[in-house]
């Protein structure tokens, strides 16, 4: 079925063959009939989506088997759903088979909210959107987009929502898209949803469920998949946590009242909910006097001994106000369980309450069990501040929420084997998964154990497409060193320079790709602008729209940090360069990186050998990865870091970018032979 599916492919106009795609299917294939797990190396343009798609519902068709497919944007997966899906249901023109998207609640619109802030839109969009989805309502409401975004903050599903007890449920677009996705045979979603389900059907020992059960995960851009199980796994506590949860409890306060009147306990459940909000106004207060009272942000505890023992960690402890931030947490998390268990008195109370029927009954309970679920992970959230498990690390910060008490996980291996790996078959696919030739990196921070692995090559002739430029000698100073020496305003200057040359040979088209705000501003104010070529620069927000202008204007210019560096595709003429201004090595400044580094050395592991080169090697690929996007595609990588050079590590760095490149230190001779047209 297979086969015939792509024997059909071929034959449709316009569409070329892509060495390696059919190969990667048949992969995919194996490890549906075998149940065991696969980790699969699949480059830019060998249309990995295709090749996950086609198997998908070839087995959905032959042998009912579930397949959700997850990435880690949002926009990857609406690529799936909206470009790859049909062509690919097109090549089983005698099967259907049901296919849901998925996304987090609060990508959804709230038809209750629509109702009480835009009842004008409420009814237009509702018959317009398929998923009701803020892209799809960017798109089909015609606004000004800083006003779509105004309107959206308004709109937006909340975290949390009565559930049944709405009177919008049948119509709500998120709970349609959940009870489809249950029942689908391919879900389409992305990794937070993916590890979502997983905590949810963990905490409720498999009563609650996002994707229901399924049969094989199939992980696109599993590159990010850490990112994405440190943002799952993480708890803070902050005002506007505590703001959130307020909210919380007022929604549940107003939609259970009318059942607490009816059973004549309306004024306790006043109390209850009133109770815990002034409560949670309080600690919030605390919090503020306690951040303050700490000073400077730094580690409160560090789990196992072995690292909180550590020296660098030790130098790091948040000293002041130690005993003040443990018992605020405690507080908390104890208020958050009484609110609880007082909800679970009052509704054995309500009980015998005559006039509910048994359906009001348990959408009542089912309301409940959500709420529930929110303040028990916020009560367990503030405990594992200062009780961390596993490999982990609590710290105090001062950011834009205020006072933050925080806790991550360093170690991801042990936690995902339980939620993810263990629980079924699973394939993971990346452009950019191997370093050095071998995909142990990625076992090692991930904890996956694929049964098949396989590095595919890539469609690219990269010898012919694509040229490396680097610098002469000299022509930049090392950025570590005038960091240190004190001359960064130098080091600005000559990569202003390198790069005004760049963008006048190769006529714009240039994505310039930094590894800190400072340092992207810093290079920015010596540029020699020319007319006609202008020169964008990502700001703190409107990230889509700067990467669009860039899209649109052939002849523009992008100064851009860490999202662009992976994801971002800009393929034909808009790009004839990728400059990596630096390498992105990671500097251990911030609590997390200290502890990993601490850990790392208790294991007798070189911190930088075992985790900050492989992680830069990686950046470096998926920074390059950019350019050649296309079989038609040309272009210059620019490497401006002089460590490449001059440093042991430059030589295994530039390994692991693509083969066949030659490398020019002019970048008119780098230009010509990639086939750019230059400009002088």
């Amino acid at each position: 079925m297979i086969e015939r599916a792509f024997d059909l492919l071929v034959e449709r106009p316009g569409f070329i063959e892509r060495p390696n795609q059919r190969q990667l299917a048949l992969l995919i294939s194996d490890c549906y009939d075998s149940k065991e797990a696969g980790a699969f190396e699949a480059p830019t343009g060998l249309g990995k989506s295709l090749a996950a798609l086609i198997p998908a519902i070839a087995h959905g068709v032959s042998t009912g088997k579930r397949t959700v497919i997850a990435t880690y944007t949002n926009v990857l997966a609406e690529q799936y759903l909206r470009n790859d899906l049909p062509l690919a249901q097109s090549l089983f023109p005698d099967a259907g088979v049901s296919c849901q998207f998925l996304i987090g609640r609060t990508r959804y619109a709230c038809f209750q909210e629509m109702l009480l802030s835009t009842p004008d839109l409420l009814q237009s969009f509702a018959t317009i959107a398929e998923q009701g989805i803020e892209s799809e309502f960017r798109q089909v409401v015609p606004r000004p987009q800083r006003e779509l975004s105004e309107i959206w903050q308004k709109i937006s599903a909340p975290s949390v929502c009565p559930a049944r007890l709405c009177p919008s449920y049948n119509d709500c677009f998120y709970y349609r898209a959940r009870r489809k996705a249950e029942k689908a045979a391919i879900v389409i979603t992305n990794h937070s949803v993916v590890l979502m389900d997983a905590l949810l059907t963990q905490a409720s020992s498999g009563d609650v469920s996002l994707l229901g059960d399924y049969d094989l995960l199939i992980l696109d851009e599993v590159h990010d998949f850490p990112q994405a199980a440190v943002n799952a796994l993480e708890f803070e506590l902050n005002e506007s946590k505590l703001g959130m949860l307020i909210g919380i409890a007022a929604k549940m306060e107003d939609a259970v009242l009318p059942v607490a009147a009816r059973a004549g306990g309306a004024e306790s459940w006043r109390r209850l909910c009133d109770a815990f909000c002034e409560s949670l106004a309080n600690i919030g207060l605390q919090l503020k006097q306690c951040g303050l009272a700490m000073g400077r942000p730094g580690i409160l505890v560090a789990s196992p001994a072995e690292i909180e023992n550590h020296p660098q960690v030790q130098a790091n402890l948040s000293k002041v106000g130690l005993e003040r931030a443990e018992r605020l947490a405690t507080e908390a998390s104890d208020k958050a369980i009484e609110f609880v268990k007082g909800i679970d008195r009052l509704l054995n109370q309500w009980q015998h309450l005559g006039d509910l029927s048994k359906d009001e009954k348990a959408d009542l309970l089912d309301m409940m069990r959500n709420y529930r679920m929110v303040v028990t992970e916020f009560s367990i959230g503030c405990l594992s501040l200062f009780q961390p498990q596993g490999v982990s690390v609590s710290y105090a910060g001062l950011g834009e929420q205020g006072a933050t008490l925080r806790h991550d996980l360093i170690d991801l291996a042990g936690p995902l084997k339980g939620l993810i790996w263990d629980r079924r078959p699973y394939v993971c696919l990346s452009a950019t998964l191997a370093l050095d030739g071998n995909l142990e990196f990625f076992k090692r921070v991930t904890g996956a154990r694929p049964t098949f692995e396989e590095i595919l090559p890539t469609p690219f002739d990269y010898s012919s497409q694509a040229a490396v430029y680097i610098p002469p000698p000299n022509a930049v100073p090392d950025p570590a060193g005038a960091r240190k020496q004190g001359i960064e305003e130098d080091y600005y200057r000559c990569v202003a320079s390198e790069l005004s040359k760049i963008i006048r040979v190769v006529g714009g088209r240039t994505l310039a790709l930094f590894h800190s705000r400072k340092e992207m501003e810093g290079v920015y104010a010596y540029m020699e602008l020319v007319d006609g070529m202008p020169i964008y620069m990502q700001r703190t927000a409107g990230v889509a729209s700067v990467g669009e202008k860039f899209q649109k204007n052939v002849r523009s210019s992008l100064f851009a940090l860490r999202s662009f560096w992976t994801g971002f595709d800009a393929p034909g003429e808009t790009l004839s360069c990728v400059a990596l201004v630096r390498i992105p090595f990671e500097v251990p400044v911030d609590p997390p990186q200290i502890a990993r580094m601490a850990w790392l050395q208790t294991l007798q592991l070189d911190p930088f050998a075992s985790h900050t080169l492989p992680m830069a090697k990686m950046m470096m690929r998926q920074g390059a990865g950019r350019l050649i996007r296309r079989a038609d595609d040309r272009g210059v990588i620019a490497l401006l870091d002089p460590r490449l050079t001059t440093k042991a590590y430059g030589e295994q760095i530039l390994a692991n970018l693509p083969e066949g490149m030659r490398v020019y230190r002019d970048i008119g001779e780098a230009a010509a032979a990639a086939g750019v047209a230059a400009e002088g």
